[in-house]
């Protein structure tokens, strides 16, 4: 019997019990530079525009909270945002923690072209919470995974199904990216509130991403003006 390909996110699974939980975790930036902050305040501002409201914050932390409708049920929509670097509390207990519980997990970092996972120079505490989360006895029976750093696809889809197991869906970046552009991940929770299949979901990032830079490790046969930059893997299960 042939395999049938799925076409869109398990929603019966993402928002089991009427709940979606989602995470949102900025990583500093790769320049060392204040753009973390600047991309932090701009995800703020997409969020509301989607209409999420802020229902709490503390320091690196900004809760908010939406209830739509969905195929006749009604779902309450939580979504964290997180800035790494002013996050008030133990980010590695927060990133275990989101890795088990969440439904969405959403991480802007620099990849180190395909070196290294990383919010800081500790890079194995990132990695090694992604191994024991995999294997949680209360980890959910499904996630959705947005890997937001340069060349995704080719550095880390294998590698994240190694650490993250093959219960998950993965949206991952084709090509070096620009750190500062934070709209696709809010047209994404947007999508997934609108019930959309991954088709739609895609064309509709990469129509806010725009058009990905040119980057002097580029094959030249690649720097085409209709490149994109958002694509997906589906889960084997």
């Amino acid at each position: 019997m042939p395999q049938i390909i799925r076409t869109a996110p398990r929603y019966d699974m993402l928002f089991s019990e009427g709940i979606f939980n989602g995470t949102l975790l900025i990583g500093p930036d790769p320049l060392g530079l204040d753009f973390d902050y600047k991309v932090f305040l701009e995800a703020r501002r997409k969020l509301r525009s989607i209409g999420l409201r802020m229902i709490d914050s503390k320091r690196g932390l900004e809760e908010y909270q939406e209830i739509f409708s969905l195929d006749d049920s009604s779902i309450k929509a939580r979504i964290r945002l997180i800035l790494g670097r002013n996050y008030h509390d133990n980010l590695q207990e927060l990133w275990r923690e989101t890795l088990t519980h969440e439904d969405f997990i959403y991480l802007k970092t620099h990849a180190g072209y395909g070196r290294h996972l990383s919010l800081s120079d500790d890079v194995g505490y990132f990695t090694d919470a992604m191994k024991e989360g995999s294997d949680h006895p209360r980890k959910r029976p499904y996630q959705l995974f947005y890997l937001d750093c340069c060349k995704s696809e080719m550095y880390y889809k294998e590698v994240l199904r190694d650490y993250v197991g093959d219960d998950i869906d993965l949206i991952l970046h084709k090509w070096f990216c620009d750190y500062k552009i934070i709209g696709p991940v809010i047209v994404l929770i947007n999508e997934l509130m609108k019930g959309s299949d991954f088709e739609t979901i895609v064309s509709k990032m990469n129509d806010e991403y725009g058009i990905p830079h040119f980057d002097v490790e580029d094959d030249p046969a690649d720097m085409r003006l209709d490149r994109k930059m958002v694509t997906y893997s589906i889960s084997q299960n």
